[in-house]
């Protein structure tokens, strides 16, 4: 971190706009450069020592889908963030939000939504691994950098309401996300990467339907309604484990792999993931079926082989990992109530496993 005098600062730095006048810390557009350097545009944010922090490890990493942050420099008891000017390739306009570019272009197709919001996951991975949180991502943060191909690249900025994930911490009372694509226990406990992951689920329904998060439910395609619908449960430990796990769901809608391609493939457990091992263990598992399947068939005809495929197989596979996202037509009132889902799950397996042997020994008794 380098330190700077007021006039030294004055002297690399040519201030040409304030963009939040009024706050406390203040952000500003300058030019920079020396007299043989091409000048250059830059984003100038004034933050405490804590903020200062996290943008100190930013420095250290570059993801094409995050702002890249040059340096940190200290000016008397101030901490100011050198972070990059995000141009709007292919538009007149110099810089574009992403949610200014859906203003002007109204909602995203499935496909290019998605893809923003893969993006945006990618973006966070490594943060998140660093063991950062970014606890303020919507569409006002995330900036278009090129807009010329059938889906808008983005970069995502403002980093100023990070910090380290510390559980052991007192919650921070501080608000500091905004209404709608805040996570709900983070007004009362300590934010986590699940929090980041609720927002980027609130921003693909944004993208998807163009209205604030509450206000309009996509629901053009099943499969992409519960992946919003996970990534938004109000409970945090009933999201997605990573930022990882809702890109992987995420690409298997987009259809990137040959198998996400093959609708009955695809709604199978163990390859909606595109895990290797996973993959082997779910072949070998639906091969043995398919053979114990057929053992029933030969040995107690067609109702025995119904029975088994029907109450052993499939009704264990739709309640245990949701196969073809079938629990959608479970009322909704009873998916977001995490206990109540739980136990209409383990009814119905129970049903599934008890209802073939008391059915049998009623017919056994009548005979």
């Amino acid at each position: 971190m380098r330190t700077l005098t007021e006039q030294e600062f004055q002297d690399e730095f040519l201030i040409h706009k304030e963009l939040s006048p009024g706050r406390q810390y203040r952000t500003f557009t300058a030019m920079i450069g020396r007299p043989d350097d091409t000048p250059i545009t830059v984003v100038l944010k004034e933050m405490n020592e804590k903020r200062a922090a996290v943008y100190e490890a930013l420095c250290a990493m570059w993801n094409p889908y995050i702002a890249e942050t040059y340096e940190v420099i200290k000016v008397d008891d101030r901490y100011i963030a050198v972070t990059e000017y995000v141009y709007a390739v292919g538009r007149e306009k110099e810089t574009l939000t992403l949610s200014e570019y859906v203003s002007i272009h109204g909602a995203l197709g499935k496909k290019a939504a998605l893809s923003v919001c893969v993006q945006i996951c990618e973006g966070l991975e490594e943060f998140h691994k660093r063991g950062f949180v970014h606890r303020d991502l919507k569409p006002d943060n995330i900036m278009i950098s090129d807009c010329t191909g059938d889906s808008p690249k983005i970069k995502i900025v403002d980093f100023g309401g990070a910090k380290a994930v510390d559980m052991s911490s007192m919650p921070d009372t501080t608000v500091v996300g905004t209404l709608g694509y805040q996570a709900p226990e983070t007004i009362s406990s300590n934010a986590t990467s699940r929090s980041d992951i609720y927002s980027v689920g609130c921003i693909l329904s944004f993208l998807l339907t163009a209205a604030a998060p509450g206000t309009a439910q996509y629901t053009a395609n099943h499969y992409v309604s519960s992946i919003i619908e996970k990534a938004t449960n109000e409970d945090a430990s009933h999201r997605y484990a990573d930022v990882t796990a809702l890109k992987k769901s995420l690409r298997h809608e987009l259809g990137v792999h040959l198998i996400d391609r093959i609708p009955v493939l695809r709604a199978l457990p163990g390859f909606r993931t595109h895990t290797l091992w996973k993959e082997l263990i779910a072949s070998f598992s639906y091969i043995s079926m398919i053979f114990f399947a057929v053992a029933a068939l030969d040995k107690f005809g067609i109702s025995g082989f119904i029975e088994f495929f029907l109450f052993y197989i499939i009704v264990p596979l739709i309640v245990i990992f949701n196969m073809g996202d079938l629990l959608r037509f479970v009322p909704k009132r009873i998916r977001q109530n995490n206990r109540q889902f739980m136990i209409f799950r383990v009814a119905v397996l129970l049903f599934s496993t008890f209802a073939p042997i008391i059915v049998d020994n009623l017919a056994a008794s009548r005979r």
